[in-house]
């Protein structure tokens, strides 16, 4: 083989590889940073969410604890947000969810607590739904990324 011909040709196939290796870099490049946007993009998506979720919740306790009664308008904002974390959610936050609405409808259905009462709620584990539903929601996130 002539040496003009071979130099020619490792020189065309030295530009296809490099070609090709900066392909491909690009592309793997590309495609982890729409990843990476798209999870980041999920992930605020459902901080927001949960956020909104816990402070209706918050809004509810309080509310159960001084009176006898639904606030049936902050309810529904509730139900509303919690249909919302069933489109998205893990199914042990959508139970924490769950859960909590519970709680929180039982809680104000019942009788109008003293403080000494409301005291003694703070060390049941059962009535910190709040605090079980935000363990549930960061266990997803971290998980997301």
């Amino acid at each position: 083989m002539d040496n003009a011909l071979l130099s020619t040709i490792s020189a065309l196939a030295g530009t296809a590889i490099g070609a090709f290796s900066s392909f491909g870099t690009t592309w793997v490049s590309v495609t982890s940073q729409a990843r990476a946007a798209r999870l980041a993009a999920e992930r605020g998506k459902r901080e927001e969410i949960y956020g909104r979720f816990m402070d209706e919740l918050a809004r509810l306790y309080a509310a159960g604890l001084n009176q006898v009664g639904v606030d049936y308008e902050r309810l529904t904002t509730l139900f509303a947000l919690s249909g919302r974390i069933n489109l998205y959610a893990s199914p042990q936050v959508v139970a924490a969810a769950e859960r909590a609405m519970r709680f929180i409808v039982d809680l104000s259905i019942g009788p109008a607590r003293t403080p000494e009462e409301m005291r003694a709620m703070m060390d049941r584990a059962e009535a910190n739904v709040i605090g079980d539903f935000a363990a549930a929601a960061r266990e997803e996130l971290n998980a997301i990324g």
